[in-house]
């Protein structure tokens, strides 16, 4: 089924491409240690449109979708102006969201692929132990006695939990850690570091 209804001559289907998160080492960001009121955070993408008034069905990519409900603005692809939201609402794990700028399907078309993204200063603060994707991407990881292992240099997100892609410093194979408290013991984002227990298995090599 196509995700716009027709309002007068069909239309040619399109192939899709399904959307694969980016690698985060390969996409320009901020600085880990970048004021939360100076970025743009990316909160999901348009993927189709949601009836005939305009509505954005959008493919979330943040874990906390809660606080967009108190979003009054949104920064669409490159677009430097906001657009004002006129409403949001989660529908079969997806968002659908109207914007006072948008008038109708078609307008809403144009906007597929889009990213959606949210200024800092309008994210709730952090809980204890929370952090930002672009806050470690970066951060240099330890070990207990300080040893240098290298640079977090992507995170996955799994579902279950993040895991830590971490570059070696002398180079080599990257080196995967699930954030976990048996694993990650201590996470300094502000600090530009993290401290990893790496786990030992019984068929490990001495």
């Amino acid at each position: 089924m196509p995700d716009s209804t027709s309002t007068g001559s069909a239309r040619q289907p399109q192939k899709r491409r399904p959307f694969t998160p980016p690698n985060l080492a390969r996409t320009r960001g901020p600085a880990p240690d970048t004021p939360l009121d100076q970025v743009q955070l990316a909160v999901g993408r348009v993927v189709g449109t949601h009836g005939l008034d305009g509505e954005l069905r959008v493919q979330l990519l943040t874990d906390n979708p809660e606080h967009l409900l108190d979003a009054e603005q949104l920064l669409v692809g490159d677009a430097r102006t906001p657009y004002t939201v006129d409403s949001i609402r989660f529908h079969k794990g997806m968002a659908l969201i109207a914007f006072d700028e948008v008038a109708d399907v078609d307008e809403a078309e144009t906007m597929r692929g889009n990213v959606l993204r949210i200024s800092g200063a309008d994210l709730p603060p952090l809980a204890d132990n929370e952090y930002y994707l672009y806050q470690v991407v970066g951060i240099e990881a330890r070990t207990e006695s300080g040893e240098v292992i290298g640079t977090v240099s992507d995170v996955i997100e799994t579902g279950a939990n993040n895991v830590f892609v971490v570059t070696p410093a002398g180079g080599g194979k990257e080196l995967l850690f699930p954030s976990i408290p048996e694993v990650v013991i201590d996470l300094r984002p502000a600090e530009g570091y993290l401290v990893i227990r790496p786990q030992t298995y019984w068929d490990d090599p001495e």
